[in-house]
């Protein structure tokens, strides 16, 4: 059986705040990134409280980066999904998974609001089918 390995959302309540966080983030997709330099700079506070100095201030810093540039950890990932999709054709002998990957890294690259897009669909999509599951729609 073909498993994505995408995050299981199942109940009603789990449904609604899937639904609205996917809407919240197709309404503003910059927030996704802001959320996640926020969340890195106050992961590197708490290592750095910790007695992790190192990762706390390399979190501190990515964070930062992060909310001055919010559009980077999309080109990011286009570049890893990128280099992945190489590593895919040329090492892994897998040309079909590498040239899918390489085409989502490109698209990426060129169209970088669209990963925002992608996953607040997910969630809107993962929100309605646990909203219907729970309420037996289907």
């Amino acid at each position: 059986m073909l498993e994505l390995g995408l995050p299981a959302i199942n109940g009603l309540i789990i449904g609604i705040i899937a639904l609205v966080v996917g809407i919240i983030i197709i309404a503003f997709p910059h927030l996704l990134s802001n959320l996640i330099g926020a969340w890195m700079i106050i992961s590197g506070v708490i290592w750095i409280v910790g007695g992790g100095f190192t990762p706390g201030i390399i979190s501190i810093i990515m964070g930062i980066i992060l909310l001055v540039f919010p559009h980077i950890i999309n080109y990011l990932i286009g570049l890893y999904l990128i280099l992945f999709g190489l590593w895919f054709i040329f090492v892994s002998s897998s040309l079909t998974v590498g040239l899918i990957t390489l085409g989502v890294g490109v698209v990426l690259i060129i169209f970088p609001d669209i990963l925002n897009f992608v996953f607040g669909g997910y969630l809107i999509f993962a929100g309605i089918v646990a909203i219907g599951h729970h309420l037996r729609w289907f």
